[in-house]
């Protein structure tokens, strides 16, 4: 059996990393936004993932010729692939449907990493894992929904299937990574995944986008590009990769899902948006959600369970002692 490569970290550590990771994600949306206004889809992801995977090769050279990059081409395609399908679905399905609408139901990966990894695992999630998820996809709706559209949760248009669609894929290269991440090394799944996710959009923005703009070389898009790459991109994902080896990769889904209030807090700080009493219960739902998947609970069915067994022995020992009743 192959010993794990990477860092290890303690499960503290690895929590604090998963929050770091979201706050990142969660201020950069104004930021993507701002770029997206100039730069099409396709070639700014063609910029933040080949600029990410320069960068990372760069500064990791070494490490990177020591591990041996050869057997790291399958799974980095693999998370390539789950990674740029997710953002292909949620960003066609962020043009037919609400901006808060789409944020709330991609962040519906948190409830479908459970059930991908009992199906992938026959790994069953525990009741805790089960209820917390729900919980904080609950949250999660009162959060990205609180500035409107919360009377049309209930209907599900073509837009809305298609950002779920982005959905699954998100969970799913998340499980891929808890589950790559176990046999191999962190930084080079994150160079190959970042290099092929970078070839796959430029395949894309070539036929579709056009030919770069000399337009695109404004300092607020240079900047605003240099805060997705480093940050959202390099630091998050690797921050995410070491994590995942080290905590249950449900509990996982639901710290990084914490992206969405930090989103609103940048925007409160920076744009002047109003909380609203939608959204401090978003923030109170989620981070319930949380702590209910930390803290050990034991299970109703086990106590039930122990207290049959029990009554059963000592049935078994009264009999023994005075034998069997009569009527």
């Amino acid at each position: 059996m192959r010993q794990r490569e990477g860092i290890r970290v303690s499960p503290s550590l690895a929590r604090l990393m998963l929050v770091v990771n979201a706050a990142v994600w969660g201020s950069g949306y104004t930021i993507l936004k701002h770029v997206q206004q100039t730069i099409p889809t396709q070639w700014m992801m063609v910029l933040r993932m080949g600029s990410a995977a320069i960068i990372l090769g760069i500064v990791f050279l070494p490490h990177l010729r020591r591990i041996g990059l050869r057997r790291y081409v399958i799974p980095g395609i693999l998370l390539a692939l789950s990674f740029w399908l997710g953002y292909i679905f949620q960003l066609w399905g962020l043009s037919l449907t609400a901006p808060g609408r789409n944020a709330f139901l991609t962040d519906t990966y948190c409830v479908m990493v459970p059930f991908l990894i009992w199906a992938l695992t026959k790994r069953r999630p525990t009741w805790q894992h089960i209820v917390a998820t729900f919980v904080c996809v609950v949250g999660i709706g009162f959060v990205s929904l609180s500035g409107g559209g919360g009377a049309e949760l209930l209907h599900m248009s073509f837009g809305d299937g298609i950002t779920i669609v982005g959905a699954f894929f998100f969970a799913l290269n998340l499980v891929t990574v808890g589950m790559l991440g176990r046999r191999y090394d962190a930084t080079g799944l994150m160079f190959m995944e970042f290099v092929f996710t970078a070839v796959l959009f430029l395949a894309g923005a070539v036929p579709v986008e056009g030919a770069p703009q000399a337009g695109w070389l404004r300092w607020d898009l240079i900047a605003g590009l240099a805060y997705l790459v480093i940050g959202s991109t390099i630091v998050a994902q690797l921050f995410q990769t070491i994590a995942v080896q080290h905590l249950p990769t449900a509990q996982a889904s639901i710290i990084l899902s914490t992206e969405s209030v930090f989103g609103v807090l940048v925007s409160v700080l920076f744009y002047g948006e109003v909380l609203t009493a939608q959204s401090v219960t978003g923030f109170v739902l989620i981070f319930c959600a949380i702590i209910l998947s930390e803290v050990a609970l034991p299970s109703p069915f086990r106590r039930h369970r122990r207290n049959a067994e029990r009554d059963a022995l000592d049935g078994a020992g009264k009999e023994a002692t005075h034998g069997p009743d009569r009527q």
